[in-house]
């Protein structure tokens, strides 16, 4: 394969499987990253954060377990629950609070 990384080709996973929560951090796994498209699973430990940053890239955030706040622009914000996704514009300052202990699949595509 020369795209994708870090999951076996014709083996079904469990997408509870691919990234596990650890205490105190944020862990991400990449799938795929090229010039115009990033693929990750992340996953979020309660009370961390990622502070705004701006991308350039059109984002799909996708919760899969837990809860996030989706915070952008200047002082709006957004939660996001287990089921739920966001999608941000590109060039748009955003960043992540953790409500819950969470897992998410992002696309960023530019």
């Amino acid at each position: 394969m020369n795209i994708m990384k870090n999951i076996e080709p014709y083996l079904p996973v469990s997408i509870d499987g691919i990234i596990e929560n650890s205490p105190h951090t944020i862990a991400s796994k990449a799938l795929c990253s090229t010039g115009h498209t990033d693929v990750r699973f992340f996953s979020y430990a309660m009370g961390e954060s990622i502070s705004k940053e701006h991308q350039e890239e059109d984002s799909l955030i996708y919760v899969f377990e837990g809860k996030l706040k989706v915070v952008y622009n200047k002082d709006d914000e957004q939660v996001v629950s287990q089921g739920e996704l966001i999608v941000l514009p590109g060039n748009v300052a955003y960043g992540i609070e953790v409500l819950e202990d969470a897992k998410s699949f992002n696309i960023l595509v530019k």
